[in-house]
């Protein structure tokens, strides 16, 4: 049987490239918890949560919030169930996104426009940007 893998807070933030503070975050949001304390009082955490600490920032890089990935792990923890629930959770990601990326693409179109009005060879206190930014345009 192989040894058992613990790290301290630090180590497990330079194993995974998550800062020691988004860590402590997660175990408030109870999505990590230390597999003991020492005498010390230093938290150490085992492989698991290495691995868990992992899906986080995978599911983390795809915008997922925090409530998405919460139920995903509770239903990592069933796993005789169908992949019915996690196929769902992930199709109403996907119409997030898509949402998100009409909006910032609403977004872009804005700025372009903003831009427009803007000569570079005017002087700021003419610069019509900040005008209408002031004026509540754009």
């Amino acid at each position: 049987m192989q040894e058992q893998k613990y790290f301290l807070i630090k180590e497990l933030a330079l194993a995974t490239g998550v800062s020691i503070d988004t860590i402590r975050f997660y175990e408030k949001k109870n999505l990590l918890q230390p597999s003991f304390r020492a005498d010390n009082n230093y938290r150490y955490y085992g492989e698991e949560m290495f691995k868990r600490l992992t899906f986080i920032k995978r599911c983390r890089a795809l915008d997922m919030s925090l409530n998405e990935i919460k139920s995903l792990i509770e239903l990592e923890q069933q796993p005789a169930q169908s992949c019915q629930m996690v196929n769902q959770l992930i199709d109403q990601h996907i119409i997030q996104v898509s949402e998100k990326i009409k909006e910032l693409q609403k977004f872009k179109t804005q700025l372009k426009e903003l831009r427009a009005t803007c000569n570079e060879t005017s002087r700021i206190d003419d610069c019509q940007i900040l005008k209408q930014l002031e004026n509540g345009k754009s």
